[in-house]
This record gives structure tokens, sequence and C-alpha cells, in this order.
């Protein structure tokens, strides 16, 4: 079974491709590139979700690395991956480990590599794993009987960039939700003993999530809505399975898009904590990037889809806040990582310094840069079709898409069809799971469905017409698919 690793660490179907075999011959590649380039320092930090057989993959990891003589750390709980890249960085490490498959479906497991800086690995310390992978067979070791805390090592990378004792003290209401994931109940534990409430929905571990995939996305968030309405909080937070990625509700009942929480975080940094630096997005990221960096006069920098290239950059220049459309988003003086539980304890730092209602604090944003629709949609394809599918509009764009002038087509990342004022749609395979995704962002929501049926139909017209259907999850009933446009469920993907 040929081993990938995509936009975000390798994944696969646990028991088809995620196997003990399979993950214990990464573990091999991991300790020979240790081996082979000279890397040495503490522990490696071996973490892990919630999911299926987590635990017992971790220690397959780190059994393989005691068998190569190099130390490991295994956590006394499931931990989120930031939580591991700040172990990697306190211990010194030469790269850090954790399995996990982020926001994928329960079905799925994967395995994420973190740098000694603590982000995410370049594509070259991953492109230098697959060639080492069956170089040797795996050597198994004796897997590590004590565990260690790993949130000692993570509480003062928080405390260095949000004021934990300000949040404390500000009386305000919080719904905390883990989509019983690998942030749990941390929130709580980080907030208490002071005059806040956090209230945690869905804080226990599942390895069916509930029966949704864990990713924090509007149509997965209904009991956060619920919860901040009924406790009347200030504030909702949601985190992805492994909590590097967040959704945010305001005290409305409102899921805001990541694009707006993008924007929130950047001006607190800017207006609430003076910071200066660069202004980074992913290729699939909003407009309002772009207009905060220019009315600041700060550099902006356009970049591939996943955070891995934001993490490069803030290694090489000083870089305020970079962030990607799926709420993951990483500042200065902290780590070059993404980190859901972060930007949530920046947002109540925000709300703690003056007007407490978030609707309002989004209202000023779009008065000052302008008030955009975002909408992604993920249509089940086999990778090589959905490439082939974007390579074809690629090479016949169109003039015009529902009516709307196509000014220019940038192919930095997929495809995307640049509509100036009114947005641009992108068109792009995705690198950790088979699907071909469809990002949208416009003036109105009107014009964003829109433009994603008249870019699904072209699509579709390319040469070997591929079956696109848009994955809709239904509580109760499992998987369906549908065509776009046909309201009527259709079995299997």
């Amino acid at each position: 079974m040929a081993i990938r690793f995509g936009t975000d660490g390798w994944r696969g179907v646990i028991a088809d491709d995620f196997t003990f075999d399979n993950v214990r011959a990464v573990a091999q590649a991991i300790a020979d590139l240790i081996h082979e380039e000279g890397r040495s320092g503490g522990p490696v930090p071996v973490g892990h979700d919630v999911r299926f057989l987590s635990g017992r993959f971790a220690e397959a990891v780190a059994g393989v690395l005691e068998g190569n003589g190099i130390p490991t750390l295994l956590p006394e709980a499931p931990t989120t991956t930031p939580m591991v890249s700040c172990q990697v960085v306190a211990s010194g490490a030469p790269l850090g480990v954790c399995i996990t498959a982020s926001h994928n479906p329960p079905h799925y497991n994967g395995l994420k590599v973190k740098a000694a800086f603590g982000g995410s690995a370049p594509p070259e310390l991953t492109a230098r794993l697959e060639a080492l992978l069956e170089r040797r067979a795996p050597r198994p070791g004796r897997v590590p009987q004590r565990r260690h805390p790993f949130l000692p090592a993570y509480v003062p990378r928080l405390r260095a960039v949000a004021d934990l004792e300000d949040i404390r003290a500000a009386s305000l209401r919080v719904v905390a939700d883990s989509m019983h994931g690998a942030a749990g109940r941390i929130l709580e534990t980080l907030l208490a003993g002071g005059l806040t409430r956090v209230v945690t929905v869905r804080g226990n571990p599942d390895v069916l999530f509930g029966g949704v995939s864990p990713e924090p996305r509007v149509e997965n968030l209904g009991p956060l809505r619920e919860a901040v309405l009924r406790h009347r909080a200030h504030l909702g937070i949601a985190t992805d399975g492994d909590g590097d990625r967040v959704a945010v509700c305001d005290e409305t009942g409102r899921i805001l898009s990541p694009f707006q929480v993008f924007a929130l975080v950047a001006v607190h940094l800017l207006e609430g904590k003076g910071w200066r630096g660069g202004i980074a997005r992913t290729f699939a990221n909003t407009l309002v990037a772009e207009r905060i960096a220019r009315r600041y006069a700060l550099p902006f920098h356009d970049l591939p889809v996943g955070f891995k290239h934001i993490a490069r950059l803030m290694l090489e220049q000083d870089i305020l806040i970079g962030g990607e459309e799926s709420g993951g988003i990483g500042v200065k003086r902290y780590l070059p990582e993404r980190d859901g539980i972060l930007v949530g304890l920046i947002l109540l730092e925000m709300l703690a310094s003056g007007d407490r209602r978030l609707s309002r604090r989004v209202a000023v944003i779009e008065n000052t840069y302008g008030r955009y629709a975002y909408r992604r949609v993920d249509l089940p394809i086999p990778s090589d079709a959905g490439r082939e599918a974007v390579a074809g509009l690629q090479a016949r764009p169109p003039a015009r898409l529902a009516g709307v002038a196509v000014r220019g087509i940038d192919a930095l990342d997929g495809v995307k069809l640049l509509l100036g004022d009114n947005g641009w749609i992108l068109f792009r395979a995705s690198g950790t799971e088979p699907v071909l995704r469809v990002y949208c962002e416009a003036p109105t929501e009107a014009l964003v469905q829109r433009l994603i049926r008249s870019g699904i139909a072209r699509l579709r017209r390319g040469p070997r017409r591929p079956a696109l259907r848009e994955r809709r999850f239904s509580a109760g009933r499992g998987w369906r698919s549908r065509s776009p446009g046909d309201p009527r469920p259709k079995p299997g993907w």
C-alpha cells in the first residue's frame, strides 16, 4: 500500500490502509530519518487523539522508535495536536508525532509529523520520509510504561499570547464544544477558578464523534448553537477532532465564517494588543485579509493550501497572523502552529477588553472591510478524477460564471476564478481525502449559491464527466450523497 503525506500528514481508512503494519513502517522511516540526518535531542513526543485504536497506534510508533534507540514520551491522556507541538519544543526533540485524522470521518485515522520548531513538517521532510519507507523492516522495541502530562508544556505557550487572568476575571459566559475530540474539557480547566464560566458540550471522548465528522462546520454545530442560546453565552467555541482548528458562535446563535474569525483575531492583535507583522493567508482564504494588510501597511502573503506553508513563512519572517479557510489560525509569540483553543482565548481576551457583543464587533469589521458570504462544498470523487476535472477547467476557463465576468485565473493551488469585487471561486482536489473541494466567497449568500451551482455544472462538462455529488451527513441515517440541485437522497458516496 502506497503511503503518501498530503496537505497535513498521512491519513487512511482504519484496517484498510491505516494498519499497524503500515504505521510501524512509517515509524521505522521516522527512526531512519532521525539517525541518517543526525537529528538528536530530547525524547520524541508521540501523542494521539480519541479515535478508534489511536492510543494503540501511538504505542506502536513509540515501540519502533524505542527499538531503534530513540527515547519517546507517551501522554497520560489524549492530546490535541498543538499540545504535541508544544511538547516537541519543550523537550528539545528532533520531531514529534501525533496519531490523528483531524476532522476526517470516524473510520479514518492518520499520522502527523511535527518538526523540531513545533509546527507542521515541511514538504521536504515528509518527502524524505516517503523515500525511506520500506528501506528496512521495523525494529519493534519495548513500549514505555510511564506516561507523561503534556499540559505543563502547553499552558506557558498560551500565556505568551493571551492574558488568562484577565479572561478569568471578566465574568464571561462561554460554551466550549469539543465535538467529542481531543480538546475535551481543556478550555474549562484553563479558565477555572475565576468569574468567567465555561460550559463544555460534547466534551466526552467518542470514537464515532456522536455520528458526525469532527469538523467544526455550520452543519455540525447545532449543539454549540443551542447551548450558547440556552446559557445566554457571550461566545461559543468549537474545536475539531485534534483541536488545531476552531469555529465560533456569537451571542445570537450565529455561526461565524472562518473568514470572520480570522478578521476578528487580526484586528484584535493590531488594535487591542498593538502588535505588528505580516498577514498571511492560504489560497482559499478571504479577500478581507489583504484589505487588513493594506489598511495597516503590512506585508501580505498568499500561499498554497496547507498550514505547513504558513509555518515555514513564520520561521522566515515576522508574521503577525496566518490562517487557512478551515479555521486553522496561527499567531506570533506562540509557535508556527495553528491552535483552536488559543484562538478562542484571543477572542475571549478581546471581549474582556470592551464590547462583549461579538455580533457588534463583526458588524464593525464588515463596515470597514466589506461584507462577504462564504461556502465550501465537498464533492466525493477519486483523487485522480478530481485533479483531471480541475485541469480541464484550467485549460478551458469560462469567460463568465453565473452571469459574473471572470476577470482572471490563479492556479497557485487548484484553479481560482477571480471575480473582482464579486469575490472568487476555487476548485481544488483535497490533499487529505478523495474529494474535490469547491470554495466560494461573494458579497451575498445568493450569489455564492449561484456561483457554486454554475461552477459544478462547468466541471461536469469536462472530458470524463465525473459523477460529482455533494456529500452531506444526516444524523441517524449515515452518509448520503446527492447531485447538486437534486434534493432526493441517494445511497452511497
